[in-house]
């Protein structure tokens, strides 16, 4: 297994009162295995993200990533863990604008172990339709080509899990359906497991394997469901 939760809780201190926000039993995700996980915005589905990508550690409970227990790490090496294993896919894009469009792919394998590959970062970004926009900075692309920019940098440095969070919120349907068969398919091609999470019905039914958060996370389910 790539992931494997067990007994994961998140709480945040609400003045004297702890406020649980995340409550996962047990859940696993298989090497090269893609997921959708569904649920309302508010449910938490971006903080299990985090917890899995050692961006935010759990108030308890077993984090098992790429091998690696993530509890006990301190955020150094939770930082370099993140940048040997993990690609992280945001609605924002996150890309850099006074930067062109291959400089923002091979940024994304700067802290990687492994040298940036110019050669890997141009036929990444001709697998997803650009190879004609290398030298173009984002200002110059439309949102659709801003998001698969976006998918060619997390693949760069061949992470073993792409984290996408809500990485279509930003698209009309067409162009999000577009983006989710590249994404899909580019991690097929990596050999890297992929977990989505997404509120949009017609992104989670493109999906083989769905979760429905709402049914995972006990904290929302003791709340009586998400907003």
């Amino acid at each position: 297994m790539i992931v494997t939760l067990r007994d994961l809780v998140v709480e945040y201190r609400n003045g004297g009162e702890a406020l649980r926000v995340l409550d996962v039993p047990t859940w696993e995700l298989a090497e090269g295995e893609q997921v959708a996980i569904s649920g309302p915005s508010g449910s938490g589905k971006s903080t299990l993200l985090n917890v899995i990508a050692g961006l935010l550690v759990p108030t308890r409970g077993t984090a098992v990533v790429c091998g690696q227990d993530l509890i006990g790490l301190g955020e150094a090496e939770r930082d370099r863990f993140r940048a040997a294993h993990i690609a992280y896919i945001f609605q924002t894009f996150n890309l850099l604008q006074g930067y062109t469009v291959l400089e923002n792919v091979l940024l994304g394998a700067v802290f990687s172990p492994e040298r940036p590959d110019r050669a890997r970062a141009i036929a990444l970004l001709e697998r997803v339709g650009l190879r004609q926009r290398l030298t173009h900075t984002p200002a110059r692309l439309s949102i659709g080509e801003q998001q698969r920019v976006a998918i060619a940098r997390a693949l760069v440095k061949k992470p073993g899990l792409i984290l996408a969070d809500e990485p279509t919120g930003s698209l009309d349907p067409r162009h999000a359906g577009e983006v989710v068969r590249l994404l899909r398919e580019a991690c097929r091609e990596n050999g890297c497991a992929l977990a989505l999470v997404s509120h949009e019905a017609g992104v989670v039914s493109a999906f083989e394997k769905k979760v429905d958060f709402l049914a995972l996370n006990r904290a929302v389910s003791a709340a009586g469901g998400g907003p």
